[in-house]
């Protein structure tokens, strides 16, 4: 059942007199209606905050002590809510933002058109002519594309590193940081951005021949401011922040701020002085919720604030307030004019006690833009607000600091015995019925025994069934939590291996996965995209600007830490010991080590730069090169290149002798061969004498003669045409091809 009244509170009463005539007394009625609903709307979400803020700081409710302490009971709390609490925000604090990386990107929109043609060898026509590069080579479609290219990556590469400084110069990571700590306390974090900042810079400026002055030069810049959730104020009837039609953020502001806005254009000093007739008091809104969070701080919930309550309307407002405020210029054509009359526009406006302060367009100029994102711990589907770590653990915790109450109020009744008197029987001598040690009690005539008059009892003491419990309700509260005492630091009955301590830990960050992942999607990538499109709708560097794609990139770089050094170790031990590994090593060591050092969150600066290496290396090696030698050093190069040369010179030596022993074998087998020839000519010769001594002796006739000739002549013929085989194959396969013929 709803603890709200049945009625709606009206509209606060300033005493103003409105003209209803006024645009800008009828945005200022407007405002303060739809301002007093949304209040009303939001005070349930005041009252869970302030529980969430007790439990989370150890505090009863006073009417909770006061009667604790009428009934003479204890009344710790056990502060296990903020242990839980400070656990979780340190847990995604470490994994969204370490000490040496980003958990964003900027990458350029890819671009079909371009990787269509990124491999293509046609050559390119600029203005229907070819082109080519300095070293005569005819420019292709791909060599273009490639270009192209690496144009948009210079291009988003400059985008991310502007958006960078610009996140650092406002402090986005501290302010990120109180985000979430609101996230984790009270269930709901928002930040804004990006807004613009104005600051002074000195400069000095040369006036004269050796003079210079001081000049304050101001400048604007996109920054991120932190709202506490206590003073924002949506569209309660949207569940998300993107379908919020509006949103009030409540701004304490001293009365010489007040009077500094008529400096700024579209705030007339009319409509300021309005608010200077008023008391600080008058402008604020009646809300037991700041009493209390005062209380909670230690302050007097009495205590006299002097600040204007001025708030920031972000939301639909009538083009004739802006023109009335001079915010745009009020058009001169009638048609123009009469177009424009009535319609609405998301812009921001100034309000302070029932008046319209001033106004502005929106930084960007997006449809139904708000500048707000925000983040919950544990989302609520149908509400923009959700649920902190102490409502989640809310009842556990109860259930600990009862059981805990009982436990100590059951052991102070049963620490010692309970003692029963019968004061007609005796009397203190010092008139005190108090128990005290060594007192002296009068014992009356009539009692023989002054055990008569006393008696002892125990309570039942239940410490055990009690301790019981409250081990009960711990494991409950750490499952309830989400956040197991492993995440705390303490391993309990855990593997002591480095592994298995791997494993567990990643289980453990389960949960924290998904809420890195809602951080991305509600806060990295439209805020970063908002920096993007400020960027390049008010940047003057044409060089940051193109297409681009933001990449958030909390869970994919950032979570997978522990197993990355765990594999990076790994890797390191079995290419270390492998000397097939070495030029690895040797290469990517610089790499390697930066890798390392990132999975020990050490910081980049330790280790050096490409550049540095590069000129480290460069100069070792001149060093080496300009130091003089050690003469032993030089002796001993001096005899290693004399063997070296003395090695060259024997193994030449032999290559000749090789060759020269080969020619000299080859050269005799020539000349036995022509013996050997010239033996057959002989025989022959001495054959044909004898056969004309036969023939003559014989008186052999003369064709009988002739006929022994050719007899001869044909054998001499053939045994030639045989030896002359023989040779060829011997030239060929050597002197052993052939036996018969070596032995002939």
């Amino acid at each position: 059942m709803s603890d709200k009244p049945n009625l709606k509170p009206g509209p606060k009463d300033y005493g103003h007199e409105y003209n209803e005539h006024s645009p800008l007394d009828q945005l200022a009625q407007e405002l303060e209606r739809k301002l007093s609903d949304t209040i009303y709307d939001r005070g349930g979400i005041d009252t869970r905050m302030v529980e969430d803020l007790r439990n989370y700081h150890g505090i009863y409710d006073a009417g909770v002590v006061k009667q604790r302490e009428e009934a003479k009971r204890s009344s710790p709390f056990i502060k296990l809510t903020r242990a839980k609490t400070n656990t979780a925000e340190s847990q995604i604090i470490d994994l969204l933002f370490p000490n040496d990386d980003k958990n964003y990107g900027i990458k350029p929109t890819p671009v079909p058109e371009i990787s269509k043609v990124l491999n293509s060898k046609e050559p390119a026509l600029v203005d229907g002519q070819q082109y080519k590069d300095a070293e005569g080579n005819i420019i292709t479609e791909g060599d273009l594309a490639a270009r192209k290219m690496a144009l948009l990556q210079e291009r988003s590469e400059a985008m991310e590193k502007e958006i960078d400084d610009q996140l650092v110069e406002c402090q986005y990571n501290a302010k990120a940081r109180q985000v979430i700590h609101d996230a984790c306390v009270i269930g709901t974090g928002i930040i804004k951005g990006p807004v613009v900042v104005g600051k002074m810079d000195k400069a000095y400026v040369e006036v004269a021949p050796g003079q210079f002055a001081m000049e304050m030069k101001e400048s604007f810049t996109p920054a991120v401011e932190v709202v506490r959730p206590w003073d924002f104020f949506p569209d309660m009837s949207a569940s998300c922040i993107a379908e919020a039609e509006f949103v009030f953020e409540r701004r304490y502001m001293s009365r010489q701020q007040i009077k500094g806005l008529s400096q700024r254009r579209g705030f007339p000093v009319e409509q300021i002085n309005r608010i200077l007739n008023l008391k600080a008091e008058q402008t604020q809104h009646t809300s037991v919720y700041q009493d209390d969070v005062r209380q909670l701080a230690g302050l007097s919930d009495t205590l006299n604030d002097t600040r204007y309550e001025t708030w920031e309307y972000h939301g639909p407002i009538s083009m004739d307030v802006l023109m009335a405020l001079k915010v745009i210029d009020t058009p001169e054509d009638p048609k123009e004019l009469a177009a424009l009359a009535g319609q609405d526009v998301i812009a921001t406006v100034f309000y302070c006690g029932g008046v319209v302060l001033g106004a502005r367009t929106q930084l960007m100029e997006h449809e139904g833009y708000l500048p707000y994102r925000v983040f919950n711990w544990e989302p609520d589907d149908s509400s923009i607000f959700g649920y902190g770590v102490p409502r989640m653990v809310r009842d556990e915790q109860a259930v600990i600091n009862s059981v805990w109450r009982m436990m100590l109020d059951n052991g102070a009744i049963t620490a010692g015995p309970q003692i029963g008197i019968n004061k007609d029987l005796i009397d203190p001598e010092n008139g005190s019925w108090q128990i005290e040690p060594f007192k002296v009690w009068h014992v009356k005539k009539s009692v023989r025994d002054i055990k008569e008059a006393f008696s002892t009892f125990e309570f039942s003491n239940h410490l055990t069934e009690l301790a019981a419990v409250y081990q009960t309700a711990r494991v409950l509260f750490d499952e309830v939590s989400g956040i197991p005492m492993l995440g705390q630091g303490e391993q309990g009955q855990s593997t002591q291996t480095l592994g298995g301590m791997s494993m567990l830990m990643n289980a453990a960050n389960t949960v924290r996965r998904r809420q890195v992942k809602a951080w991305d999607d509600n806060i990295t990538s439209p805020l970063i995209k908002d920096f993007y499109h400020y960027n390049m709708e008010h940047s003057e560097k044409t060089e940051i600007k193109g297409d681009y794609q933001v990449d958030a990139r909390g869970t994919s770089a950032l979570l997978v830490k522990e197993t990355q050094a765990q594999a990076l170790t790994n890797f390191l031990a079995v290419i270390g010991n492998n000397p097939v590994f070495t030029p690895v090593l040797q290469i990517k060591s610089a790499e390697i080590l930066r890798q390392w050092a990132k999975t020990q969150s050490l910081p980049s600066t330790l280790l050096p730069t490409d550049d540095e290496l590069r000129a480290y290396q460069e100069k070792m090696q001149k060093d080496q090169e300009n130091q003089p030698q050690d003469p032993s050093v030089q002796i001993e190069q001096l005899r290693a290149e004399q063997q070296k040369a003395k090695q060259e010179f024997e193994m030449k030596l032999a290559q000749f002798n090789a060759q020269n022993e080969a020619q000299q074998a080859a050269a005799s087998n020539q000349i036995k061969l022509q013996q050997i020839g010239a033996d057959m000519q002989a025989n022959a010769s001495r054959e044909r004498i004898e056969m004309m001594k036969l023939a003559q002796n014989d008186k052999l006739n003369t064709e009988k003669l002739m006929t022994e000739l050719k007899k001869n002549q044909a054998k001499l013929d053939q045994d030639w045409q045989t030896f002359m085989a023989e040779v060829q194959i011997k030239l060929q396969a050597g002197m052993t091809a052939n036996f018969g013929l070596a032995q002939a």
